[in-house]
């Protein structure tokens, strides 16, 4: 019997059936079905009944297999956290998940100063699909970390808040910028806008912040990732909205930035198994947080000397997310 089956078992279980298992493991279901004639033929008994063409139900013997196959994935999960907190700071790895709303980029230059700190310990990043994705890698072990927006859809994970996500309207070059210097969301009409395809839940977000003020989306392109998105806004003629970090490079290549009334904001943190952290995980989030209240410090100094939410975070930026002598 192999891991690999009874991970397969527990994922045909858990999403009860082939189909959507087969989604979760980013496998074809002719190979999830092979995997489990294989247990089976093994075990010696059927673990699931045939009821309809893709419709899997448990067997007796299947249902006796669930607790004892969970005991076994959860002592693996124990055995990788054990390695993991057994290695110190000058070695090892952490492995990080993102979403498309927390994308990779961005972790990365909020770790700059980790890495300036701690240049031998690896850091795998690896981008879910979504947050149940990114949860359920978390869960299974092959990401300690995951950042991600709230809300978490797992009970079971434990949730450190880094921050606030906020949403600015970035428009092409030459754009004319409200004399007010905010724009009031329910002012926007039929404003042409982009949106990152795979990030669902800040769309929704979006469309429900512009619905709530009477204003109906006009949305003229969907792109895969915010890059694309920003290009597209550079060309002219499109706006999208993108967070605070973004918003700050845009402008520095020539967009308009715009904050509205009200902002369009999702907390956001990291997610983690609730046994103990290795060393370096637990330095990475401490780290991120750190650069995340030094930059969000930095702002709100800035505003209260006058400045918009823009012009603070521009100002700030690059003092806050270039590395940071480890010797200092």
């Amino acid at each position: 019997m192999e891991l690999r089956q009874i991970e397969y078992f527990l994922a045909v279980v858990e999403h009860e059936g082939l189909n959507r298992a087969a989604q979760r493991l980013y496998v074809s279901q002719p190979a999830l079905s092979q995997a489990i004639q294989a247990l089976e033929r093994e075990l010696g008994v059927e673990l699931f009944q045939r009821v309809a063409r893709r419709s899997l139900v448990l067997t007796p013997a299947g249902t006796l297999l669930v607790p004892k196959a969970r005991a076994i994935l959860d002592g693996v999960v124990a055995a990788r956290d054990a390695m993991s907190r057994a290695r110190d700071l000058k070695a090892g790895s952490v492995s990080i998940g993102t979403m498309p709303e927390m994308s990779s980029d961005a972790v990365a230059s909020w770790i700059t100063s980790f890495r300036a700190r701690h240049p031998d310990v690896r850091l795998d990043i690896a981008e879910a699909a979504g947050v149940r994705a990114l949860c359920g890698e978390v869960v299974a072990g092959r990401y300690e970390l995951g950042f991600t927006t709230r809300p978490i859809p797992v009970e079971s994970l434990d949730f450190v808040e880094l921050g606030v996500q906020q949403l600015l309207l970035v428009m092409p070059p030459g754009s004319p910028a409200p004399q007010t210097g905010r724009l009031p969301l329910d002012a926007l009409g039929d404003l042409p806008l982009t949106i990152c395809s795979l990030a669902q839940r800040e769309n929704d977000r979006v469309a429900t912040a512009l619905r709530d003020v009477g204003v109906e989306p006009r949305l003229i392109a969907s792109m895969p990732n915010r890059h694309a998105q920003l290009t597209l806004v550079l060309g002219g003629g499109v706006h999208a909205f993108l967070p605070l970090r973004m918003a700050v490079q845009a402008r520095r290549l020539g967009a308009v930035v715009i904050e509205t009334d009200p902002l369009v904001s999702v907390p956001f943190g990291v997610v983690h198994r609730r046994a103990a952290l290795s060393p370096a995980a637990e330095e990475v989030v401490s780290q991120c947080k750190a650069t995340l209240d030094t930059w969000y410090a930095a702002i709100a100094d800035l505003q209260a000397e006058g400045a918009s939410l823009i012009d603070a975070a521009d100002a700030a930026y690059d003092d806050v997310h270039r590395p940071m002598n480890p010797d200092a």
